[in-house]
């Protein structure tokens, strides 16, 4: 393990949280109480730590995949060089849109645009997760778990826009 380690999670979760801090503070909880939930709902408390734990992950993920990249143990170089550059990417790329979903879901336009974006976002973490499997099976299967877990948020939004879009029962 190089010190690269560090700074590449860091970093994910330095944006990643720090973009959606305002929004996802104790006291920032007014637009939460506003939607309305289904029955498989997230509790506000569980979402800074899921978005802490998938940027964690979407962190060291990007570390062993350029980690592989650079020093090309296992993989060919050519084949590392392409990988990794196409991998890390769309990492970056599912990543920007990733740390805009919080802000989208509590302050955003409308909860259909904020689930376009987490949509977008999945599709850039697998793409970035094939990539990976092919410098290490550890980061795709990580990155492949970051792709479960904000699906999951993305299932979330998604009953959240059926709840918007349903007649209010007596």
């Amino acid at each position: 393990m190089s010190s690269w380690l560090a700074v590449s999670i860091a970093v994910p979760v330095g944006i990643g949280l720090g973009a959606s801090f305002s929004v996802l503070q104790p006291r920032a909880v007014s637009w939460y109480h506003r939607l309305r939930k289904p029955k498989h709902n997230i509790p506000f408390q569980a979402l800074f730590p899921s978005l802490a734990l998938l940027y964690t992950l979407c962190g060291i993920s990007a570390y062993l995949a350029i980690n592989e990249t650079i020093l090309a143990r296992n993989t060919q170089e050519l084949k590392a060089v392409r990988a990794g550059q196409l991998g890390m990417g769309s990492f970056w790329l599912g990543l920007t849109f990733a740390v805009f979903w919080p802000r989208m879901l509590a302050l955003g336009p409308s909860l259909k645009l904020a689930l376009a974006n987490g949509v977008v976002a999945n599709m850039w973490f697998l793409v970035a997760a094939t990539q990976f499997f092919q410098l290490t099976i550890a980061g795709g299967m990580l990155m492949l778990s970051c792709v479960v877990m904000f699906g999951t948020l993305g299932w979330w939004n998604a009953s959240l826009v059926r709840m918007e879009a349903a007649p209010l029962s007596l």
